[in-house]
């Protein structure tokens, strides 16, 4: 049996080391490498049973045609020439008369050049197609990250054990970044406080030692309540405001209004559980906010990732809008 080395495809921010397993050809099992630090031998459900996807007698293998009615389920099988034929004669007409009547409409299951933005965006430029942002998924977050820290970075995930308070912000990490939470969990064994702030009660919340359940959409309360507190008690690093930032007095007139009391009439929470929360993490270093896509898919989410990002201060800090690493 033969051992190939590569590197997961997916679209996540561990990039996964992978070993395939090989005999005569055929790939028999996929694993998690544990020379790669951030792997540490574990993959996800999704990707450690690959080999199943792959030789599964269902997998679609050839271009099928649909011969009846829109779920009735029947399909014959055509060649490549002709069903890249019969695409072209559908786009043909509708490309002559107004291309921009074409919207590309996708996103990338795998994260490769190749795969994700390569022919395909080449092709509909050519063809005069609309253009539509090319993801779904976090731009709202992603802007209000930049516009705040610069780029898209977080910290590496291989310092996460580190931390003495870990918030998981929206983000149910058990299910979604295996890989964190057991760097987490580590921290957890030594005496780290696990939070999760999600509507939802989670796997992720269910394992930690609180659950703050706003309600959906009120994450950029929150984060003005809890820099109301943090402000007010002085719970700041000044050095660090005055080195780095720009626009504090501006932040301080926005967050006064925004008491806990006010706040958790909003978020519908209590006043003490924001009270709490901004203490602890005012007063627990090295602390860590992990913030997910979900809290910024409502109207206002990318100031809500915004004012998230507004409570890093010289303290670990990762969000999931970009690849981890150090910062």
């Amino acid at each position: 049996m033969n051992v190939v080395k590569g590197a997961c495809p997916h679209d996540c921010p561990d990039t996964c080391a992978l070993e395939v397993h090989v005999e005569d050809g055929i790939a028999l099992k996929v694993t998690g490498s544990n020379a790669h630090a951030p792997t540490a031998g574990v993959l996800c459900t999704k990707v450690a049973r690959y080999t199943e996807r792959t030789y599964h007698p269902d997998r679609l293998l050839h271009p099928m045609r649909r011969v009846g009615r829109k779920g009735e389920g029947r399909f014959e099988r055509i060649g490549w020439e002709e069903a890249i034929s019969t695409i072209a004669a559908r786009l043909q007409p509708i490309a002559e008369n107004d291309p921009e009547q074409i919207l590309p409409y996708s996103y990338a299951g795998t994260m490769g050049l190749v795969q994700g933005d390569s022919m395909s965006m080449r092709f509909f430029h050519k063809l005069g197609a609309s253009l539509l942002d090319r993801t779904i998924c976090a731009t709202a977050g992603t802007a209000g990250h930049e516009i705040t820290l610069g780029r898209r970075i977080g910290v590496d995930v291989e310092l996460a054990d580190e931390a003495k308070l870990i918030i998981f912000w929206g983000s149910n990490a058990i299910t979604s970044s295996v890989h964190f939470w057991a760097r987490a969990q580590q921290a957890k064994r030594r005496g780290a406080t696990l939070i999760a702030i999600d509507p939802y009660r989670s796997l992720t919340a269910e394992k930690c030692h609180t659950h703050i359940a706003l309600l959906p959409g009120t994450d950029s309360a929150l984060a003005l309540g809890l820099m109301h507190v943090l402000i007010r008690d002085d719970m700041i690093d000044r050095d660090y405001i005055d080195r780095y930032t720009l626009g504090f007095e501006g932040l301080c007139e926005r967050a006064a209004s925004y008491d806990p009391v006010r706040v958790a009439s909003i978020c519908g929470i209590t006043a003490g559980e924001i009270e709490s929360l901004a203490r602890l993490y005012g007063a627990t270093r090295p602390a860590l906010i992990r913030a997910n896509y979900g809290m910024q898919r409502v109207r206002g989410g990318g100031m809500a990732t915004r004012n998230i990002a507004c409570l890093r201060r010289r303290r670990l800090f990762s969000i999931h809008f970009g690849k981890l690493q150090r910062g």
